[in-house]
């Protein structure tokens, strides 16, 4: 099953009340002594392909997505951009990572992007404010 991408969770628990009651409450003590050198958390050790014809066409496809991309070579882009996305729906399920939350992921931050193009382009401007932000009238320091 899915799991609900973090705006949504974040939704869910405002329309609750349910994060509200978090943010209020105060931490665990701090302390006041300085934190120690060596972390006792475990360091996340490197992750490897183990299939080496997985990493060999990850590798290719990238390769040749920006030189055609230098090149601007269209057809060619479309083609090994295809196959990029291939090997990487290849690598998903090798981790099994399920595509619909990459795919979700994705289409939620084109939405913010878009929401956030539209409330800069919603935003009044005059350019008479603006030049009037960026030069002072007055030179004294206070």
């Amino acid at each position: 099953m899915a799991h609900p991408h973090i705006i949504d969770r974040l939704i869910t628990l405002h329309s609750t009340g349910e994060g509200n009651e978090r943010a209020l409450t105060k931490p665990a003590s701090r302390g006041k002594g300085r934190k120690k050198r060596g972390s006792d958390a475990p360091r996340p050790s490197p992750v490897t392909v183990p299939d080496d014809t997985l990493r060999r066409d990850l590798a290719h496809a990238i390769v040749r997505c920006t030189s055609f991309y230098s090149l601007d070579q269209r057809e060619d882009l479309v083609e090994q951009s295809a196959a990029f996305l291939d090997a990487l729906i290849r690598l998903w399920a090798s981790r099994g990572i399920d595509p619909q939350a990459v795919w979700r992921e994705i289409d939620h931050r084109v939405q913010l992007g878009n929401l956030l193009n539209q409330i800069n382009r919603d935003i009044p401007s005059s350019v008479d404010t603006a030049r009037r932000f960026w030069r002072p009238s007055s030179t004294k320091l206070p």
